[in-house]
C-alpha cells in the first residue's frame, strides 16, 4: 500500500472570478510524484476529461523557470512524475468551464530516506 500525505486542499470558484492561473502556496523539495485530484463540483454541460495544465515551476532560479508541464485530467487520483529534482511550486491553469472546483495535492511518502 502507498503511503500518502495530503500536502494541500482547497476549493475553487472559477465561475465567479475568471483568472489565468492559480499558484500552489505549496514548497515541493525534491518530491519526485505527487497525487493530484481535481474534481468539478459543478454540473458540467459536457463530458469533458481534463481540467488543465500544470506547470513545475522551479524557484532556486532569478527568473520564473517552468521545467515541467502537463494535462490533468479530471479523474478521482492521478499520479504525477517530476523527473526535475529541487523546490519547485506548481501553477495550475484551469479550464473556464470547471465551475466550483476542488484541488487537493498529495505527496508519496518514501521511507528509504
Amino acid at each position: 500500500m502507498i503511503e500518502t500525505q495530503l500536502v494541500f486542499k482547497n476549493e475553487y470558484r472559477w465561475d465567479l472570478r475568471k483568472v489565468n492561473s492559480v499558484l500552489i502556496p505549496y514548497l515541493f523539495d525534491n518530491d519526485a510524484s505527487l497525487i493530484i485530484t481535481v474534481e468539478s463540483k459543478s454540473k458540467l454541460t459536457k463530458n469533458y476529461t481534463s481540467a488543465g495544465k500544470l506547470d513545475q515551476i522551479l524557484i532556486d532560479y532569478p527568473k520564473k523557470l517552468v521545467a515541467n508541464s502537463q494535462v490533468i485530467n479530471l479523474t478521482k487520483n492521478y499520479q504525477i512524475s517530476f523527473p526535475q529534482q529541487g523546490r519547485f511550486q506548481l501553477e495550475f491553469f484551469p479550464y473556464q468551464f470547471l465551475g466550483k472546483t476542488l484541488i487537493s495535492i498529495s505527496r508519496i511518502l518514501d521511507y528509504a530516506d
